[in-house]
């Protein structure tokens, strides 16, 4: 495949866990970009207290490496809403915070961002990605509204770009997860919002499937969604893509540790085959290292890194790497 023309930070990786500076040398060279959570919660645990330690640490060493961040913003403080995953929007309250709090990020971590003075490797943050699986009931309550994820994104962009106007608004993933509303029909119903195409330069997928055939069919529908809705035009991000190299049940992600790596090469072709027409801006590998843990909300998670718990790369590593043109190895 050829893959010089490819757009930089194409190839990206989405932690599940923290990361330490091994994991940014290994990925440097290879990986163009991270996504990562700017957890509302976590940095803003008290109305005005800010906690940057977290970000600031993951965001330096991505810089000094050359990895660009992508942030996903979520997870409503507890003293707004009483609930991480009820959305600030429905009060005044909830929406002049959340104005607030994205204007501080962009302070913080824009194009003339605090955090960037006196440091030698400057990599703004210049894209902002407004929540995550709107339209799966665990990440959005207490029903999913494709409506009222339409207002926290039109409230976002205003702030976002009130403070860099440069800045690209990417739209939250939407993933086929079954406690929700179909990608495609969220998507739908999301277009319909009166002035939402304005509120965002680029659309988000998670679109997991056990075969290459079902990833392909999801990002068809969401780009025949889009067509409808007149924005054929608009790229698409992969935020999310994956499947595991083991599993604590019996589940068709488990693919082995050779299975994982095949299934990586082929899934990369198909999407790098099809860029332009799909118009994809990028891909995210979910994820970067294994969890220490069962996730009961995820049967494959545990398992899905291309690193293991100990650290030590899996052959997905090594087939990441082919793809991505840097290396070779002995992929089976």
């Amino acid at each position: 495949m050829a893959n010089a023309k490819l757009p930089r930070g194409f190839f990206g990786v989405v932690p599940q866990g923290p990361l330490r500076v091994s994991d940014f040398n290994r990925m440097r060279g290879v990986i163009g970009s991270i996504r990562i959570s700017f957890g509302w919660d976590q940095i803003e645990p008290q109305p005005g207290k800010y906690d940057f330690t977290a970000s600031d640490e993951v965001v330096g060493l991505a810089a000094s490496r050359g990895i660009r961040v992508l942030p996903f913003v979520a997870s409503s403080p507890l003293w707004l809403t009483g609930d991480h995953e009820r959305p600030p929007q429905g009060t005044a309250r909830g929406r002049r915070a959340w104005r607030m709090f994205l204007r501080h990020l962009v302070n913080r971590y824009g194009p003339e961002g605090s955090f960037w003075r006196g440091r030698a490797d400057r990599m703004p943050i210049r894209r902002w990605q407004i929540w995550n699986e709107p339209n799966f009931l665990l990440a959005w309550h207490p029903r999913i509204s494709p409506q009222g994820y339409g207002r926290l994104l039109d409230i976002a962009s205003r702030a976002i770009r009130g403070v860099d106007r440069g800045a690209q608004i990417v739209a939250a993933a939407v993933a086929p997860v079954e406690a929700g509303m179909l990608p495609w029909n969220f998507i739908r119903d999301l277009y319909r919002v009166r002035g939402v195409k304005r509120d965002f330069d680029v659309m988000a997928l998670n679109p997991y499937s056990p075969t290459i055939a079902g990833v392909g069919y999801e990002i068809r529908r969401i780009r025949r969604a889009m067509a409808v809705a007149g924005d054929a035009g608009t790229p698409v991000l992969i935020t999310e893509l994956g499947v595991a190299s083991n599993g604590v049940f019996p589940n068709p992600f488990d693919k082995g540790r050779y299975g994982q790596s095949r299934f990586l090469r082929h899934v990369y072709d198909r999407l790098i085959a099809n860029r332009r027409r799909w118009r994809i801006a990028g891909v995210d590998w979910f994820a970067w290292q294994d969890l220490g843990y069962t996730d009961s909300n995820c049967v494959f998670c545990q398992y899905a890194g291309l690193f293991d718990i100990e650290g030590r790369p899996k052959p997905s590593w090594h087939a990441l790497r082919i793809v991505a043109g840097t290396g070779a190895s002995d992929v089976r």
